[in-house]
């Protein structure tokens, strides 16, 4: 057997060991994860469906029996843009991902300990990374495939050309992401910590400034402008984008053009090769030097020394939550992995808030108010989840099989707990508290609309917190050193899902405060506002409440019973 199929042999049985070990959960934890992911499966074909529905009912009103409607048009762009979403979010998944596999996978140690060439290895981990990134892209995917079907009455013949279509167009952002990990590991850990800061803080700077104007030219007004609707949408629509390959692959397949499907299907599967070759090639001119770049970056004086600003800013708390709360921070700092993702999810947050404006005069109407408040509430409960589950549900795993250090300190595992917890709502409502009243303010929300938005905030980063730690600690994988793994394992998923729960009846309980008196008249409640309203927030209260005392509970009793 060559060295790669000994590679693809050797992750094939941890697969299938991986699969297999699912049978040693419980069976409600697997029960409640299947079942969330099936529900948001149907919401987003729910939504997909609306849309495309909506989509092909409006142009056949506005053209009525025209040879070219608006939906053969829009409708096309529609899916070229959710397939460039995917491609943007798989090229960055992906790069963090294979920074992962490469440098911190200890089998990638003993990889490199034998005669198997760099161009094996390469490969090798290009699968791994475009299998764990294709399994989201495809969630998330397959449900606006199928409503695109079904909308057009397409054959079905479409979803099996579309799962071949997408094989190559999954490879393609995964071996640019994999080269994005190789070349940053190599030039990063020689550069000057403030002149990468600055560099960065440059690319930010003219990202935004070349995206405002591109996305300013095409934009809504008080009326409903198709000709700025198109224009907007034929930006997501280019002949050098995989994303338009394998939409245009989808849209042929649905008109049973099969010149055009093989024409495409080629143009995929050519670029996949060719990215797969050049990797090989990066892989060779960079791989041993990223590792010895990386294992050669050693922290200096100067750098010790500027870290003493956070012990004495945190002097205030008691001495054993103070030395967590270090140790944590140090242990994200030193993560390249851990802090590029929060650099590159704040700098998302960053484009969204720079690029939204007051809404047109039709959006200050007092029936556009509470749209306008949900929408933003929903934005910021939607960031805190994700900063939940991503980079606190992982800190208990993190500590490894170093926990027993912990354990031989005189502090309770609660304390740790209670620590990691306050430490998460803090951070969360700082973060998702001021993307709140950033955005608020931009839309010119009213007072009391804006009040409520961040009292929900506030108790949403607590009950996330709460969730995300309590089901961490019930649920620790000591084993595994890279947090996406420990996020994709049942336990992230099911604190996912519950997080997405939460946010759902919490937004629910906030809409229905702002509006209580459209509630009353359409329900027939015959409650006063202030009556409605306070008993909205009561709900919301108990909600928080449980939300953050059944997981922690269960979070301590386990930490407490653990053997480690």
């Amino acid at each position: 057997m060559s060295a790669l199929g000994s590679i693809f042999a050797a992750q094939a049985r941890q697969l299938g060991h991986s699969i297999a070990s699912v049978r040693k959960e419980s069976t409600l934890k697997v029960a409640v994860v299947s079942l969330g992911m099936v529900f948001l499966w149907l919401i987003l074909f729910g939504i997909a469906w609306g849309m495309f529905r909506l989509v092909d009912r409006f142009g056949v009103e506005m053209l009525g029996d025209a040879a070219i409607a608006i939906s053969e048009v829009l409708m096309p762009r529609m899916l070229a843009i959710a397939a460039l979403v995917l491609q943007a979010m798989l090229v960055l998944s992906c790069g963090l991902l294979a920074s992962q596999s490469f440098f911190r996978s200890t089998e990638m140690r003993l990889l490199l300990g034998t005669p198997a060439p760099l161009r094996a290895i390469a490969a090798a981990k290009l699968s791994e990374v475009a299998f764990f990134g294709a399994w989201s892209a495809a969630y998330l995917g397959s449900p606006v495939l199928l409503a695109y079907g079904l909308v057009r009455h397409a054959p079905w013949t479409l979803y099996p050309l579309a799962l071949l279509a997408f094989i190559p167009f999954v490879v393609i952002p995964a071996a640019l992401g994999c080269m994005l990990a190789l070349v940053a590991a190599r030039l990063l850990p020689r550069l000057p910590r403030a002149g990468l800061l600055v560099a960065l803080a440059l690319v930010a700077v003219v990202a935004v400034l070349a995206l405002r104007p591109r996305l300013a030219e095409a934009r809504f007004r008080d009326s409903m402008d198709l000709a700025g609707l198109v224009q907007l949408t034929g930006r997501a629509h280019s002949p050098y984008l995989p994303s338009t390959w394998f939409a245009e692959a989808v849209v042929a397949a649905g008109r049973r053009d099969t010149r055009e499907v093989g024409f495409h299907l080629t143009m995929l599967a050519a670029n996949a090769a060719f990215a797969a070759w050049v990797l090989g090639g990066v892989a060779q001119a960079t791989l041993l030097g990223a590792w010895s770049a990386l294992a050669s970056t050693v922290p200096t004086r100067r750098s010790a020394r500027r870290g003493e600003w956070l012990p004495r800013l945190l002097a205030p708390l008691p001495a054993p939550w103070r030395w967590l709360t270090i140790k944590d921070a140090l242990q994200f700092a030193r993560d390249p992995a851990q802090w590029s993702q929060a650099a590159i999810f704040f700098g998302v947050l960053a484009l969204y808030v720079a690029n939204m404006r007051t809404g047109p005069r039709a959006f200050s109407a007092i029936m556009w108010q509470g749209w306008i408040t949900l929408l933003n509430t929903l934005a910021s409960l939607l960031v805190a989840a994700t900063l939940t589950t991503r980079f606190v549900f992982p800190l208990i795993s993190l500590e490894g099989r170093r926990f027993w250090l912990l354990s031989l300190a005189p502090v309770r595992r609660r304390t740790i707990i209670w620590q990691k917890l306050a430490l998460s709502t803090v951070v969360t409502f700082v973060v998702t508290g001021g993307l709140a009243l950033l955005s608020g303010l931009r839309l010119h929300l009213p007072p009391l609309s804006l009040a409520v938005a961040l009292l929900t905030v506030l108790a949403a980063s607590l009950a996330l917190s709460a969730l995300a730690v309590g089901l961490g600690a019930l649920y620790p994988n000591f084993r595994e050193e890279n947090p996406g793994r420990i996020v994709s394992g049942l336990g992230g998923t099911l604190c996912f899902i519950l997080s997405m729960l939460y946010v759902a009846l919490a937004a629910t309980a906030q809409t229905f405060a702002l509006r209580w008196a459209e509630v009353a008249r359409h329900w027939g409640v015959g409650w006063s506002t202030t009556r409605g309203v306070l008993a909205c927030l009561a709900a919301l209260v108990v909600l928080t409440a449980l939300t953050t005392w059944l997981p922690l509970r269960a979070g301590i009793r386990h930490l407490d019973r653990v053997e480690l």
